[in-house]
């Protein structure tokens, strides 16, 4: 068990409360590896890690140390669409096609932007067989996602395109930019801004990944091969459709080296809070998304009971998570994503404050993660808020 002394990094003495419900984590909540981070006003005011790396406990988690944050990665990618929003480059109103014309086979040509990045283009799915090496060219899975035809009627419903929203924004962002999410991203932020974050690791990556456990007492059962969810998630049997076989995924560095930009980003916290932080700005620091745009992707366009489910899912706005029952974060105006196992990362405009908690441990699925909020609730009550039931 980790303890008091093996939790490092730096607190701003207003927020000591948060580093205490960090370390309670370890002491009481049965975390093995995390780290938590929380920039207010452009400026680190929380930067806490501990714990072990791996299951053997050898392996002790470094400053450095990043994690597989699953599907953490959509907010991160939907950021990277939002910036060209910003500057006028893509308008969410238009069709997808406008932008990439092959994707108006099969009557989905009046998809817009906004609504693709919702989950409402009905295409969670890619027929066909699908290879580790064939996810390596980002265009061609893109090409085929073009090609398919929709489970239903696009912008009638929603679907969670768990690793389809991947192509969708990465082939966006290479038709107005020229470059893939990863590329763009690495390029223009992780580089600039030194982000430890990587969507399609590269070979000279240096900092080391955590690797993610499942409990057994939190592992999914094995879904209906033949649902949409497990068709989704697994890539039509790539994957085992359950938790414990998507992590194995996420840890292997053949599946980190390629980009799915909607599932297998590598960061620690630090980068991410980093990164949203940078999303809203600061006094002195103009944001990667103007307030303005930011305020209109967080609209709601998708939210209630997703196509072929009988139970409410998430709420989300152009690409990203906005508060909803599991993920509350600051409530209004916060927006974000989190990630399967228990990783989170938002932000709060309004109090100029952005969160990341990362994690190589993965909590109970289908709950308000009791870990990562016993740190949430304690910055609610620093700032003020009280964090309302959806």
């Amino acid at each position: 068990m980790t303890n008091r002394s093996q939790i490092q990094g730096t607190v701003d003495p207003q927020f000591a409360a948060c580093r205490d419900a960090f370390e309670a984590n370890f002491q009481e909540g049965g975390e093995r590896g995390a780290a938590c981070a929380i920039y207010r006003d452009g400026q680190p005011v929380l930067d806490l890690w501990g714990g072990s790396a791996d299951a053997s406990d050898q392996t002790p988690w470094y400053r450095n140390t990043a994690v597989p944050v699953f599907s953490v990665t959509k907010g991160i990618s939907a950021l990277c669409v939002l910036s060209q929003v910003s500057n006028g480059r893509i308008d969410l109103d238009l069709p997808l096609a406008h932008y990439w014309p092959e994707f108006a086979a099969h009557g989905k040509g009046d998809i817009s932007v906004r609504k693709a990045l919702a989950h409402q283009a009905g295409v969670p799915l890619i027929s066909g067989p699908i290879t580790i090496a064939g996810l390596a060219d980002t265009a061609a899975m893109a090409a085929r996602l073009a090609a398919e035809a929709p489970l239903f009627e696009p912008g009638t419903a929603h679907a969670y395109h768990a690793i389809t929203v991947g192509w969708i924004t990465s082939e966006l962002m290479r038709r107005v930019t020229g470059q893939t999410i990863g590329e763009w991203f690495r390029a223009n932020l992780a580089g600039p801004l030194e982000l430890n974050i990587q969507i399609g690791r590269s070979g000279d990556a240096q900092s080391p990944i955590a690797a993610v456990e499942v409990p057994a007492e939190y592992d999914t059962p094995e879904l209906d091969p033949s649902s949409i969810a497990a068709r989704a998630i697994s890539l039509n049997g790539l994957f085992p459709a359950r938790m414990s076989g998507l992590a194995d995924a996420m840890n292997d560095p053949a599946v980190q080296r390629v980009e799915l930009a909607g599932a297998n980003g590598v960061a620690d916290a630090r980068s991410l809070a980093r990164l949203y932080s940078k999303a809203i700005g600061s006094v002195g620091q103009a944001p990667l998304v103007s307030e303005n745009c930011l305020r209109d992707a967080c609209r709601t366009v998708s939210s209630g009971t997703p196509f072929g489910q009988d139970f409410a899912g998430p709420t989300w706005g152009a690409g990203l998570m906005l508060p909803w029952a599991i993920q509350p974060m600051l409530g209004e105006g916060s927006f974000g994503h989190d990630g399967a196992g228990g990783s989170l990362a938002f932000a709060h405009p309004s109090s100029g404050v952005s969160f990341a908690y990362v994690r190589n441990r993965t909590g109970q699925p289908g709950v308000r993660d009791p870990q990562v909020y016993r740190v949430v609730d304690a910055l609610a009550r620093i700032l003020g808020l009280s964090i309302p039931t959806y």
